[in-house]
Order: structure tokens, then C-alpha cells, then sequence
């Protein structure tokens, strides 16, 4: 019997900077299915929807797996995955994959029961598997001598396997030697025969021959997807604009996958509009600047732009701290200082933090950027109001001069009782605030 090969993929089998990822056409030449990489704790990989997508439209049974990570609620983690397909579950099973060591909050069998329990509970009866190692699932499911109750559970779901360079994979409890339904044999296949951009791959063995393999998932018919998402436009122009980051070149296509046939290229810095997209945008139907060439290309290679920006509203402000204003790398005190702006000096405002405590102001010449606090900075108009100071009586016998409210640095210097008080300034608003 000639057992079915097939790989399983993740991101790692792309490399991000090419613009054309994994090959499904070429991979079906190889391989009798495939089993995708959909995350791992809350993060989607970022490549599952296209390959989802791509090898449906190559005609490649395919299943899924999700990386269990014990330091994410395992709930939380079954929603995310589901929430990937849109209702599309694939042909084969979705494997719950079960190896990680992080010792999170989370770790141990009953939590890989929630998680598994709540998948069920989403997935409306599909087949769900588990991936593991002999060892791991060994030592981390229910004891096989003292918790035979709990162990039996999960004999109810299919097994993926992992064991490397061996002739028969070692089958652990509750499964029996035989009872596996995937192989994963190795880590090291060919991964330019099966179209993907890494040297390597994972294989795996089915517990069958092609034969056993459609009848067990009834794969009698597998129909490719050659459009899921047809063009819905007529080649009108948005007016949306993009720059082509891809290098040294940007495949176009004649529809919204990489099954299609190129019809052209577009270099690095052209500039595109969009005509068209996919129902998910992760392609966009575009066209030269000259109308010689249109057509479909992979969205993560064209950078959104616009040829009239509007206009940005200046707000400006008069530094009414004295002698000077630090200019700090961050909205807060214990951010280093970079400069200083002085009294009367006028800044724009280029951002703030959420309460507008800080401002992150430039010089007009822009030759110093940073952040300072906004209770020293004046809003003006282009033709600003004259100042209008307020004088004040030194009353303690010293005053401390402060670079801000409640620094905590040294002072920098000290007013006295009946000094002369219009040549000197202040910060310190319980006392001073301008003096002439």
C-alpha cells in the first residue's frame, strides 16, 4: 500500500520578500492534500487566508491546524480559529495541535478539553483531530493507568502523529499502533517540489492509500475554486492610488489568485489605480498610469497613496514658559531633554497624547521635534494677540525656580524677598507665573 503524502504549511513556507507566495498548482502535482496553518495563542497567520483561498482553487483537499498556547484563555483561542473559515471547514479534519511548553496559566489535558469542547460547539459537526508526539502526550495527558476515564475522551478524535525518522511512528495511549490517520514523517522534504519558498517542508504519511484517502473524506469530487471571488466592477476608476513596494517586480495576473496567468509586470515606485478588488481586498485589479496594462496583483504589495493630499490644519502655539521651554524625546518628566524652545518663541504641533497634557511641537525651521507640556504652550491665530503680563509680589523669604510643576530635578535658581521683580520670571505658578 502506498501511503498518501502531503505537507503542511505556515508562513514560514513564504518568504515576505517575494510578492508571490506558495504555489498550490505546482503543489498538487506532488501532493494529495494539505493541511494549513491557521495560528497560535490570538495571532492569525498572516498567511491563511491566501492559502486557504489558493489551494481550494487548486483543488487540493485541505485541512487545518491551530497551535494550542497555554497562555491564552483556551476559549478565546477555539473563537479565533473558527472565525477564520467564514464557514468554509475544508475537507479534512481541523487538528488541534497539542506540543507547546510554555507553562502558561492554561497548561494540562482539561484545558485542551475546553478548548476542543468549544471548537465542537462552533463548528456545527465537522471532524475534529489532535495533533501530538508520543512523548509529550505521554507525559502531559491524563495518566493512562489512573485516569483511564479521562484519557478514553479523547480517543474519540482522530490522530495526527509526529515522529521523525522512523519506520513506524510510536502511537501513544489511547490510540492503538496502528490507529493514527496522519503521519508527520519529516521536517525536511523537498520544499521546491511542492512549491513552497522555504528549502524545507513537513510531510506527512495518510493511514491509506488514494483510494482510502477519498472515501474516508469523500473526496470523490473535489472541485476546484477558480473564482470565489468573481469582479464585481466594470473597470470604473476610484480614484485610489497606489505605490508597488514589491521587489524587483509585481506580478499581474488575469484574476484574484495566483492560479492565474501572468499578463504583465509592474516595478518597484509605479504608480497604480485601483479598478477593482476581491470581496477580502487582499486583491486589487489595477492600472497603469497609461492604460497599457491592467489587471489583478497581490494587495500586501501596493501601498495606499493619494496624488492631492488635503490639507493639513496648522496649530500653532506661543512658548510662554520663561527663560525657556524643554523639548523632551517623550510626553512625560522622566523623558530625556533634547533642546529647548524660548519664551515667546512660536511652535507648531505635529501630535499629542491622549489627553493633550503634552504636545509634540517643532521649531518653524524644523530643526528641533519634540514634546513638551501643553500648560506652556499658548494656541495663536497667524496674527497672534499681544502678550498680556501679570505681575506678582515674591512673599517667602526664597523662592525656588523650577523647569516645571512638581520636577523633581534641582532648581534653578531662587527669587528673594524684594528682589527687583521686573527682571525676573517665573514658573512656579502657586507664586509667579510672568513677571515683566
Amino acid at each position: 500500500m502506498a501511503n498518501v503524502i502531503g505537507p503542511d504549511v505556515s508562513f514560514y513556507q513564504d518568504d515576505p520578500e517575494t510578492p508571490q507566495g506558495i504555489d498550490f498548482v505546482k503543489m498538487k502535482l506532488s501532493a494529495g492534500y494539505v493541511i494549513i496553518r491557521a495560528g497560535q495563542n490570538l495571532w492569525v497567520d498572516t498567511d491563511f487566508k491566501a492559502n486557504w483561498r489558493e489551494a481550494k482553487r487548486a483543488g487540493i483537499p485541505r485541512g487545518s491546524y491551530w497551535f494550542y498556547d497555554s497562555r491564552v484563555e483556551p476559549k478565546r483561542q477555539a473563537e479565533l480559529w473558527v472565525q477564520q473559515f467564514g464557514g468554509d471547514f475544508g475537507e479534512l479534519p481541523l487538528f488541534a495541535d497539542f506540543e507547546e511548553t510554555y507553562n502558561g496559566a492554561y497548561k494540562g489535558w482539561k484545558n485542551w478539553y475546553t478548548f476542543i469542547e468549544r471548537v465542537k460547539a462552533l463548528v456545527n459537526g465537522k471532524e475534529i483531530g489532535i495533533y501530538t508526539g508520543y512523548y509529550y502526550w505521554r507525559d502531559n495527558a491524563p495518566n493512562a493507568a489512573t485516569q483511564t476515564a479521562e484519557l478514553a475522551y479523547f480517543h474519540q478524535y482522530p490522530l495526527w502523529i509526529a515522529n521523525y525518522g522512523a519506520t513506524q511512528p510510536l502511537v501513544p495511549k489511547p490510540w492503538t499502533a496502528n490507529e493514527w490517520l496522519f503521519w508527520q514523517y519529516t521536517e525536511t522534504g523537498d520544499g521546491k517540489l511542492y512549491g513552497v519558498e522555504s528549502n524545507g517542508i513537513d510531510l506527512n504519511y495518510f493511514n491509506g492509500d488514494l483510494a482510502a484517502l477519498k472515501a474516508r473524506f469523500n473526496l470523490s469530487d473535489v472541485p476546484t475554486d477558480p473564482d470565489p471571488d468573481p469582479d464585481p466592477d466594470d473597470g470604473t476608476p476610484t480614484g485610489k492610488m497606489y505605490r508597488v513596494t514589491a521587489s524587483p517586480s509585481l506580478k499581474v495576473r488575469e484574476g484574484p489568485g495566483l492560479t492565474y496567468n501572468s499578463i504583465g509586470l509592474l516595478y518597484p515606485n509605479e504608480i497604480v489605480e485601483e479598478i477593482g478588488a476581491n470581496s477580502d481586498r487582499t486583491w486589487l485589479r489595477v492600472r497603469k498610469a497609461d492604460g497599457s496594462l491592467s489587471g489583478w496583483s497581490f494587495a500586501i504589495y501596493l501601498q495606499s497613496i493619494t496624488t492631492t493630499p488635503p490639507p493639513v490644519e496648522e496649530k500653532k502655539y506661543r512658548v510662554t514658559a520663561t527663560p525657556s521651554l524643554k523639548v523632551r524625546l517623550g510626553p512625560g518628566l522622566s523623558f530625556t531633554s533634547i533642546g529647548s524652545f524660548s519664551f515667546d518663541e512660536i511652535v507648531e504641533e505635529v501630535d499629542a497624547n491622549a489627553d493633550r497634557t503634552w504636545l509634540k511641537v517643532k521649531k518653524s525651521d524644523g530643526t528641533l521635534v519634540g514634546w513638551c507640556l501643553g500648560t506652556y504652550l499658548q494656541s495663536v491665530d497667524n496674527n497672534p494677540p499681544p502678550v498680556v503680563y501679570k505681575k506678582y509680589r515674591v512673599t517667602s523669604t526664597t523662592l525656588p525656580v523650577l523647569d516645571a510643576p512638581n520636577s523633581l530635578e534641582p532648581s534653578l535658581g531662587t527669587l528673594n524677598f524684594w528682589r527687583d521683580r521686573r527682571r525676573d520670571r517665573c514658573k512656579r505658578r502657586s507664586y509667579l507665573v510672568k513677571c515683566p
